[in-house]
């Protein structure tokens, strides 16, 4: 909430409309696409300057859409409406057995917080405007949610880990050691600029696959002897 709120405020001092504020934070919905759009139209730039830049940044969640898209299947518009709300936020906070009703809560949940705190950032710029609170809001905004998207996803990975047995857990500590070694790789071989898009798609992959299978096979020491 509160990064949502400073980009109601930096928007609001640029001249959006609340009206504005809440289109594009409903139909981009992008944290950092829209932080760059607002930098961007601020500098004078144009809108396909700034498509390109968004696109390019925002590719990561395309592996992401395609990991937690299958409770979706055969829900037509919907699946898209699905996809259009995935985040950073609900990618860490969604587990592998969460249902479809849970999936959508989380993503709804999110989605409409953000579009909230947008603007009521823009709301209140008048009231902060000058004063030391949008300050103090942007030193504040990033350094919480960071923290808690990395506390979400340990805590992900140790409730799979605890309800893995045998084969299953040998299985996704192996993957998951073969991922970050992948990813190393491609660091080493493409560099820092490049490595991020091919290293997050290969581990999503990877992860999704075969660290935290929908099912369990016989052999996978979760059944009986």
């Amino acid at each position: 909430m509160p990064v949502g709120l400073l980009f109601g405020v930096l928007a609001g001092a640029q001249g959006w409309a609340a009206s504005e504020i809440l289109a594009v934070s409903l139909i981009g919905f992008t944290g950092s696409g829209q932080f760059i759009w607002l930098r961007i139209a601020g500098e004078g730039g144009g809108p396909i300057a700034a498509f390109a830049v968004i696109l390019l940044i925002n590719l990561r969640y395309l592996p992401m859409i395609l990991t937690v898209s299958a409770p979706f299947h055969g829900q037509g518009p919907l699946k898209g409406l699905a996809a259009h709300m995935v985040s950073d936020e609900s990618y860490a906070v969604e587990g592998p057995g969460d249902d479809r009703p849970a999936r959508w809560a989380i993503r709804a949940g999110i989605f409409l917080t953000w579009a909230a705190s947008t603007t009521a950032g823009g709301l209140l710029l008048p009231v902060i405007a000058g004063s030391r609170a949008a300050e103090t809001l942007a030193l504040l905004a990033f350094f919480p949610a960071s923290l808690l998207l990395f506390t979400l996803s340990v805590l992900r990975l140790e409730a799979a880990a605890h309800t893995a047995t045998g084969r299953l857990a040998t299985r996704m500590v192996t993957t998951i050691a073969a991922a970050a070694a992948l990813v190393l790789v491609l660091y080493l071989v493409l560099g820092p600029q490049w490595f991020w898009l091919p290293g997050i798609l290969a581990a999503a992959v990877l992860v999704d696959r075969f660290a935290f299978p929908t099912t369990a096979g016989p052999n996978d020491g979760s059944g009986g002897a």
